[in-house]
């Protein structure tokens, strides 16, 4: 069974870059434009891990890691990825998030991070 990620950003050739280089790990990627879109998928697809820009129109990476928290049953690890982060990562995890990866970022390090996350299961949310 191949490991199912959603990769969110508002921007294009972000989306298709961390596309490619996920599925040449094994990974069936989905795509979304926007934290909406995204949520909207996330309870249509049980996805392993969902990786999202932190700042996009039309629903950002907190709102979404807000609403997967929120939402009941097993949930996807959730790292967030962000140029300019105005967040601190301790506020994130206490959304589930486990990673916040600075733009630009290197890409082997993200792969790496995501693969080792996913393969210890998916996240239950808070005990």
């Amino acid at each position: 069974m191949q490991r199912q990620i959603l990769i969110v950003d508002d921007e294009p050739m972000i989306r298709e870059l961390l596309k490619e280089a996920f599925e040449s790990i094994g990974f069936t990627v989905h795509e979304a434009e926007n934290g909406r879109e995204a949520f909207r998928l996330v309870r249509e697809i049980p996805f392993e891990c969902v990786l999202s820009d932190l700042r996009m129109p039309g629903g950002d990476g907190i709102e979404l890691a807000n609403e997967i928290h929120k939402a009941p049953g097993p949930k996807p690890k959730m790292f967030l990825m962000t140029g300019y982060s105005d967040i601190t990562l301790q506020k994130a995890q206490a959304l589930g998030v486990l990673k916040i990866f600075e733009k630009p970022f290197n890409f082997k390090d993200l792969l790496q991070e995501v693969s080792k996350a996913v393969n210890h299961g998916p996240y239950l949310g808070p005990a």
